[in-house]
């Protein structure tokens, strides 16, 4: 009596219903959830009630105060019920259904007041081993007594509490390889995630328990994105089904938006319990928690968007909050005329000055201008005496690509050489593009004197520049002039590394070397870095390739 004293006060006060099972004060595990797919051998229909699992026999306790607004008898022991309402007159009015009471142990009679934990009943033996449950269902209607279910208007296990149910669900391959599967719109062709084109209907597969170790019910909500690979919104975060609302008794249309059924994405939920699996077509939605006929006319129109690499992520959650999320990148492909395009983007190596004697790492960057995956050739060319080819393999649609050639020693002359790098792709149908020229100058070795000049006391010159490990540095220190410190700073103007000039400078240059790293022996990343002298404000260029 105390507990359902404690019961009558939180209803008052607005807080959630207890439980229509005893103990009225713990969850129940669920068999089948509002909106799951059924098919029993007969038309497909989403489920308009939570089947709360409950062993044979036991009692169906009302949870609110309420009037008996119809008892159900359909000529089986399993198919009878109770629905209690909140009023007492022939207004339009909300209530709950208990369903699958043993007609000859329903204990209330139509017109009937029940109060919070009165037994209407108890729950018939089914006719399945271990599937005996209570059909609890949230309805609308008007009428002193009830001529029909009326409107399965309302998710009841939002109604309910506790809700400590902790199972995540989770993300099953809804295609061979894939993630989601895609398909035509409101057809059975299906694309795979690399050529994807047109309207298509995205669909993902999900498994969830609600307290329960065997049956796989359906998910509450699920939410999908597309973004391109530079994180812009093609498709913002846009709730795809939420199994809140009405249930349209048992037409079979809702089934059809929501769930995808053919042969490919077999969504079947019967009493085989290792037979369950559940297919969303997470396209179909205009954004509302409404499941409506309209719904199956939407999908992603990719036509709107230029070919080329998209995420598509998916999140799901249950009713009690547990999330899940999983994502796919697909490539759209609407553009079905081949168009060849590669072309040179910039020179990377050698850079406007070397140093004869040094060695320098020619390289440049290429870019996929076309619609097509590309191997190809390019070539650089450096002065009288570098020409030099190496193969570039499957260059990916609008991409770039770093391409490395070997190592060019500096032997010639003082003085400036044309640099030419150029793509040789037989089937480039735009030439503009292809070919890049630049220049480099030659200046003399460090040792014969003409070093680069920063300050009245202490030159230097480095070698490799650009370099893929270490770069030495030629330091040159005049008659009493004092140690040389070289400090190396970063794109940003931050100091990532100090090298101190020996004390007493032996004959010749010598030398201090930069293996890439910075104070705390930490690799840096490639890109371009600026030596200075100690005290002084010119620097030299440096390029780290990685």
């Amino acid at each position: 009596m105390k507990r359902l004293l404690i019961f009558v006060a939180l209803l008052a006060t607005g807080f959630a219903l207890p439980w229509p099972s005893l103990p009225m004060d713990s969850v129940h595990p669920i068999g089948n959830a509002w909106g799951n797919y059924q098919n029993y051998s007969s038309s497909p229909y989403c489920h308009n009630g939570q089947d709360i699992m409950v062993p044979a026999r036991s009692p169906a306790v009302a949870i609110k105060p309420g009037y008996v607004k119809k008892v159900w008898f359909g000529g089986s022991p399993m198919y009878n019920g109770v629905t209690v309402a909140d009023s007492a007159g022939s207004a339009f009015c909300s209530g709950y259904m208990y369903y699958h009471i043993d007609d000859t142990t329903i204990q209330v009679q139509e017109g009937d007041t029940v109060t919070v934990g009165d037994t209407l009943g108890f729950i018939a033996t089914w006719t399945v081993a271990g599937f005996h449950h209570d059909h609890f269902s949230a309805n609308h209607n008007s009428g002193v007594i009830w001529s029909d279910y009326g409107a399965f208007y309302h998710n009841p296990l939002l109604d309910l509490s506790p809700d400590n149910d902790s199972t995540v669900p989770t993300f099953l391959n809804a295609y061979s390889g894939q993630r989601f599967a895609i398909c035509l719109n409101n057809t059975s062709t299906y694309q795979t995630k690399d050529s994807v084109h047109g309207t298509v209907d995205l669909i993902c597969r999900l498994d969830d328990k609600i307290n329960h170790r065997v049956w796989r019910v359906a998910v509450y909500r699920i939410d999908y994105s597309v973004r391109d690979t530079s994180g812009n919104y093609v498709v913002p975060l846009t709730r795809a089904v939420e199994m809140s609302d009405s249930i349209d008794g048992y037409s079979p249309y809702q089934s059809r938006v929501v769930y995808k059924q053919d042969a490919t994405c077999n969504t079947r939920c019967n009493y085989d319990s290792l037979a369950r699996q559940y297919f969303y077509i997470f396209t179909n939605t205009d954004g509302d928690s409404l499941i409506e006929p309209s719904d199956s006319l939407a999908g992603w129109n990719t036509t709107l968007s230029p070919d080329g690499d998209y995420w598509v992520k998916v999140i799901a959650r249950d009713e009690y909050g547990n999330t899940a999320a999983d994502s796919m990148m697909v490539k759209l492909r609407n553009d079905t005329t081949s168009r060849h395009d590669v072309g040179v983007t910039s020179i990377a190596s050698p850079t406007a000055v070397v140093e004869s004697g040094t060695v320098v790492t020619p390289a440049c960057t290429l870019y996929n201008y076309g619609n097509r995956s590309e191997s190809y050739n390019v070539r650089m060319v450096i002065g009288p005496g570098y020409d030099t080819v190496v193969g570039v393999s499957g260059h990916a649609v609008g991409a770039k690509r770093a391409v490395v050639f070997p190592d060019w020693f500096v032997s010639y002359v003082p003085g400036f050489y044309a640099v030419t790098c150029s793509t040789q792709l037989a089937s480039d149908t735009f030439r503009v593009n292809d070919r890049l020229q630049d220049s480099v100058e030659v200046l003399p070795p460090a040792s014969v004197g003409d070093v680069s000049q920063l300050s009245g006391s202490a030159r230097f010159s480095a070698g490799p520049n650009p370099a893929r490990r270490a770069i030495r540095f030629h330091v040159a220190v005049e008659p009493g002039g004092r140690p040389v410190e070289l400090r190396i700073f970063d794109a940003q103007g931050r100091l990532v590394r100090i090298l101190g000039s020996p004390r007493s400078p032996t004959p010749g240059p010598p030398s201090l070397y930069w293996d890439g790293c910075d104070a705390h022996g930490r690799m840096l990343p490639g890109g371009v870095y600026f030596c200075r002298a100690g005290g002084q404000r010119d620097a030299v260029e440096l390029v780290l390739l990685r």
